[in-house]
């Protein structure tokens, strides 16, 4: 058996995987997988007494330099309809070289049990040896004191399976019942539960406060009774090391029927690939000290392994539906971020070069509609682009936008994102999330994941398509005025038809035009913005557009190029060429 793993620094790099929200799998798996696992997992009782009945819920062979921690945690079952003692036994492990140690007792131990009831008790010790030996079983014994020399009698001997046993952190599970690919469903019998759960999302997400990997698991209450999640977590697993994660909602409940989610925040280091997950339940042993007080001992002991199969942090293991523009996104039945009588849209999305600054520049716009009777605010999605190879681009908001969308309208919300200049836009996923936090923790919450297409960008088209506006370019001239001064003032006139989507509602935050004045060599000499809505807009009719660009010689060809324009939340100027007039 593989015990160890040996441990050095990662050196890979995490990508997102994704699973579409609209194309959630079941969320139990097909019902004999479940009740395979289920089965597998349970473990066996013995009689221990005429009332008791005991099994084992985890084992501990953790080896660690020059001592090895042998522990066991018993579930103890008061079969009789009277409140009982815990039998006096002392209980050892016998190991395959045929040493046997005695485990220490938890202080916190109960000493009776209630009837038609059960509890755990912990046991734990500390030996001095440096090499690896297996545990053979569990020996309850029996120690008569009264007598001379000691009478000891064995009460119950359990075999211990191997593949019950918690060698560490660098466990590697072996049980192929116990070996799960990401999206299938499992449960926790182990824990005594009967919720369902499922890997839905697994992405990296870098703050301030460093890197982390969050790992979100479904979970639904297929039961009658109201039930609450029992206590695990999740390791993350690279080829070279293991990285601990923290639950972000410590209690969860749910009602019969009802699903929710779950997030696991691991620390990670920037180039942190995972290969697998471990899904673990935490034990403790307890020592008494003076005063009432007790000092924890606490471990992790591993239940079940989540394979991320080769390419799903490139490729993403479940694949996203294809979505058509316009459309509502289909968002997480789940979701309370987004209020269910809120239509949310992607309307465009077109990808732009930069070519003084070496990337190129993808621009969205979220399209939201107020089905209801009042005003509701505008929550603040956080977008990701990922490419087919499997990178991920976080989008940037727009600065600022109105507090609320009034009822039965919509609003328009702009992102921008940096892409590699070799990127072409195809075959992108569009990542959806809602910003979470509890206490320290911050982490984002999958909404939505779809294939989405990238429009094409017309530069000879008469039309400018700047949602929600439809702008018609019917005619238009550049001219250059010499002036008194002795310079040449260069001003567009433009005869416009501009239509806008009476539905949207518009304010001084939606794009604007620039309008960008080039020489006969390509230098900017002169440009000017130009506000689509509010006071000092462009209108329907003939527009005279001053340049802001005076020359002293009168400078031919000259071309105006003409982008659209908006300010993200980084106060960064994000620009799309929409056409350009050169003479």
């Amino acid at each position: 058996m593989n015990k160890k793993m040996k441990r050095s620094l990662a050196t890979l790099v995490l990508s997102a995987v994704l699973l579409s929200a609209a194309s959630l799998p079941a969320w139990a798996a097909d019902g004999q997988n479940l009740g395979a696992l289920a089965a597998a997992s349970k473990n066996a009782s013995y009689t221990l007494s005429n009332k008791i009945e005991v099994e084992i819920k985890s084992m501990l062979n953790e080896h660690e330099s020059d001592s090895t921690r042998l522990g066991t945690v018993i579930r103890i079952r008061n079969t009789s309809d009277k409140i009982t003692r815990v039998p006096d036994f002392e209980l050892r492990v016998l190991m395959a070289d045929g040493i046997e140690y005695t485990l220490q007792p938890s202080a916190k131990n109960a000493k009776s049990i209630q009837p038609k009831s059960q509890l755990e008790l912990s046991y734990l010790s500390i030996v001095e040896r440096s090499d690896d030996v297996d545990l053979t079983s569990l020996n309850f014994i029996d120690v008569d004191m009264e007598v001379y020399p000691k009478e000891e009698t064995t009460l119950l001997t359990i075999p211990v399976d191997a593949g019950i046993v918690w060698y560490g952190s660098d466990s590697t599970i072996m049980n192929s019942s116990a070996i799960l690919k990401w999206g299938e469903a499992f449960t926790l019998p182990s824990l005594r539960s009967t919720l369902e759960f499922v890997p839905v999302d697994i992405h990296k997400e870098i703050t301030a406060k460093g890197v982390s990997t969050v790992v979100q698991i479904g979970v639904v209450n297929p039961t009658k009774e109201r039930q609450t999640v029992p206590n695990f977590g999740i390791d993350g697993k690279s080829e070279s090391k293991i990285y601990s994660g923290s639950r972000a909602e410590a209690a969860v409940t749910l009602d019969p029927g009802e699903k929710k989610y779950i997030h696991i925040v691991i620390p990670t280091d920037l180039d942190t690939k995972f290969t697998s997950l471990n899904v673990v339940t935490p034990e403790s042993f307890a020592v008494s000290l003076a005063e009432g007080k007790f000092l924890e001992d606490t471990y992790r002991v591993g239940r079940l392994n989540i394979l991320l199969p080769s390419g799903a942090v490139t490729q993403g293991v479940i694949p996203a539906p294809e979505y058509t523009l316009g459309t509502p996104v289909r968002l997480d039945s789940t979701n309370k971020f987004v209020p269910s009588n809120v239509d949310l849209s992607l309307v465009e999305l077109h990808v732009t070069s930069n070519e003084d600054d070496g990337f190129n520049t993808a621009v969205a716009k979220f399209k939201l509609t107020n089905n209801s009777d009042r005003p509701i605010p505008i929550p603040a999605i956080q977008t990701e682009l990922v490419s087919v190879d499997g990178y991920a681009y976080g989008g940037r908001r727009q600065e600022s936008t109105a507090l609320s969308v009034v009822p039965n309208a919509s609003y328009v919300v702009s992102y921008s994102y940096a892409l590699p200049a070799s990127e072409t836009g195809e075959g992108l996923k569009m990542n959806l999330y809602s910003q979470q936090s509890n206490g320290e923790l911050a982490y984002k919450s999958l909404l939505a994941s779809a294939k989405v297409p990238v429009q094409e960008n017309d530069l000879r088209g008469k039309t400018l398509n700047v949602y929600p506006y439809e702008i018609t370019i019917k005619d238009w001239s550049i001219s250059a005025i010499y002036q008194a001064s002795m310079m040449y003032d260069y001003k567009l006139k433009l005869d416009l038809s501009i239509k806008p989507d009476k539905n949207v509602t518009v304010d001084k935050f939606n794009s604007k035009l620039s309008f960008e004045l080039f020489d006969n060599v390509g230098n900017p000499v002169g440009k000017t913005v130009e506000a689509l809505s509010g006071e000092g807009r462009l209108y329907n009719g003939t527009n005279t557009i001053n340049l802001n660009a005076r020359s002293n010689q009168l400078d031919f060809p000259i071309q105006v190029k003409v982008f659209e324009m908006f300010t993200n939340e980084y106060g960064e100027s994000v620009k799309r060429l929409l056409t350009s007039f050169k003479q």
